[in-house]
């Protein structure tokens, strides 16, 4: 009889071990933050911010795997914060590689990638005999297929337009009024090719030319680019 009484406690659970199966272990915030993070970071694959919002995910995830080791068994959530890591570290790599592919790729052969602000517009003018002259540099490029990106200035009509003007940011298209010459390209589509207009980063490439020899309203522009190729960028950068 003793027997099967022993046997019967045996069957039983210690309290203590049935209070830690189902007791409740708060899961710290920054574990659910990170791992939202994380799914939102998918985001990387099409542009810069993405990307630091998925390291941003990665730092949270990775505070909270420590805060949770440190509480020694008190927090829960390591799954949560170890799939945030994870999910935050494959969108990080696979939106820089996916990225850095479509910059390789995203000039037209046959034309060289320029950076509107620091190759033309920072290069501003010289003085020659008390007369303002495109600089040097700029000169070099006169009649050279060239690539560069920039934003539209918004004007009355926004569909199939043969000539537009290119300015180097968006702070000058939409708030800055009318921007300075050295900041603005006059865009002059060739043959039958057209632009839409279009209020984020956009990408042309055509032969630039020094110096434009037609206005567009009251802007004067200095420089012009008979347009090849254009579309919405496809990098930021």
């Amino acid at each position: 009889m003793s027997q099967v009484l022993d046997g019967s406690n045996h069957s039983l659970q210690n309290p203590a071990d049935f209070r830690d199966e189902f007791s409740y272990k708060p899961v710290p915030p920054t574990a659910v933050v990170g791992l939202a993070l994380a799914l939102f970071s998918f985001i990387a694959l099409f542009g810069i911010i993405g990307l630091g919002i998925a390291v941003t995910g990665i730092v949270v995830s990775l505070v909270s795997l420590w805060n949770i080791k440190r509480s020694a068994g008190e927090l829960g959530g390591k799954m949560v914060a170890t799939l945030g890591v994870a999910l935050s570290t494959f969108f990080l790599v696979s939106g820089v590689a996916y990225q850095s592919y479509v910059y390789a790729n995203e000039v037209p052969e046959g034309y060289h990638r320029l950076n509107f602000s620091s190759d033309i517009s920072a290069k501003g003018f010289v003085t020659r005999d008390g007369v303002q002259a495109v600089n040097p540099d700029v000169l070099e490029l006169d009649k050279k297929n060239v690539f560069l990106k920039g934003y539209m200035y918004p004007t009355r009509d926004t569909k199939d337009l043969k000539s537009f003007i290119l300015v180097k940011d968006n702070g000058q298209c939409c708030f800055g009024g009318q921007p300075d010459v050295k900041d603005m390209i006059l865009v002059e589509m060739q043959g039958d090719k057209r632009a839409d207009f279009y209020a984020g980063l956009v990408s042309v490439a055509g032969e630039f030319l020094a110096e434009a020899p037609t206005t567009a309203g009251e802007l004067r522009p200095v420089y012009q680019l008979k347009g090849d190729h254009f579309e919405q960028a496809r990098t930021a950068y």
